[in-house]
């Protein structure tokens, strides 16, 4: 009796009175039972096969593929041994035992290595390498979401746009390589001065973003207290591998009190930290600005 079959026999077992029920018929409906699903199987693992590279991430389809055809050739020699044909029960009980590990392994990398490395694709297309705060387009996926749910639950979002003062000049004068320093320091700042609901991205350059589920008052607090940590330790007396001191100009919007749609947000949000360089950098503004005059808006990437 093999191990495909038990459940069915313990059923049998406990439905006929004193084995009323021969056991011969049902493991010979059984034996063909499984043949019949063996073939599908082996017909499924002959097809995959060819198209499996030696990647480390299809050695799971590789290994349930062999498990199939093993799988196929156990209820194969099941039949001949139900038979009569074979009598040989050592080879039946060795294929099912090959296919018993083949089928663990399978199963084994499906839920391991591939499963790491859908989770690292995924952390891939959704954080930003250098800075490892959510990408532009994580950004405005969540923005959409939110925005939405917000017509709906009336909760608060305000959305915050930050942009490094002078980083330009500072990428020419000391070097690309520093400059991707000052842009990791700044979102690790950005990072541990977020809380945990906060949303922060790097929103292309050296602008970044923060989604914040709080009313205007509250995110005003919060982008105070932000732009001033990031003038303290993005400093050349807190860090000495700022070659100069760091600061950032802050522009922030709320949902409803601004606008109600998600890109009007923003673009508020990027005119107000326009105009907070234009005003002198280094401070939050949350005054008007007039999305009409193109010269009061933020042209991305810019320098000021």
């Amino acid at each position: 009796m093999d191990i495909f079959s038990n459940l069915f026999y313990a059923s049998a077992d406990s439905t006929s009175a004193g084995g009323a029920i021969g056991e011969e018929p049902i493991e010979a409906f059984i034996e063909f039972f499984n043949l019949f699903v063996a073939l599908i199987a082996l017909y499924f693992a002959i097809r995959i096969l060819p198209s499996i590279s030696h990647d480390v991430r299809k050695r799971s389809w590789l290994f349930l593929s062999l498990a199939a055809i093993t799988f196929g050739i156990a209820e194969v020699i099941g039949v001949l041994k139900a038979l009569g044909i074979i009598k040989i029960e050592a080879i039946y009980e060795l294929t099912q035992g090959v296919f018993v590990v083949l089928f663990a392994m399978g199963f084994y990398y499906l839920y391991t290595t591939e499963h790491r490395e859908t989770l690292k694709l995924k952390r891939q297309s959704t954080t930003d390498d250098l800075t490892s705060l959510y990408t532009h387009g994580f950004f405005q996926t969540y923005l959409v979401n939110k925005v939405s749910n917000l017509k709906t639950d009336g909760t608060n979002l305000t959305i915050l746009f930050l942009d490094i003062d002078d980083f330009k000049q500072y990428n020419d004068k000391y070097g690309h390589q520093e400059g991707d320093y000052v842009l990791q320091k700044v979102a690790q700042t950005i990072t541990q001065e977020a809380r945990g609901e906060d949303i922060a991205s790097r929103y292309g350059g050296e602008e970044f973003t923060l989604i914040l589920g709080c009313d205007f008052e509250v995110a005003n607090r919060v982008a105070e207290r932000l732009r001033a940590s990031i003038e303290e330790r993005c400093s050349t007396f807190s860090d000495p591998n700022i070659k100069r001191n760091v600061t950032v100009s802050v522009g922030l919007a709320t949902f409803g009190r601004d606008a109600d749609a998600g890109d009007r947000l923003v673009r508020i949000a990027d005119a107000r930290m326009y105009k907070a360089k234009q005003l002198g950098k280094n401070q939050v503004y949350t005054g008007d600005v007039d999305l009409n005059d193109e010269t009061g808006l933020h042209e991305p990437g810019s320098d000021l």
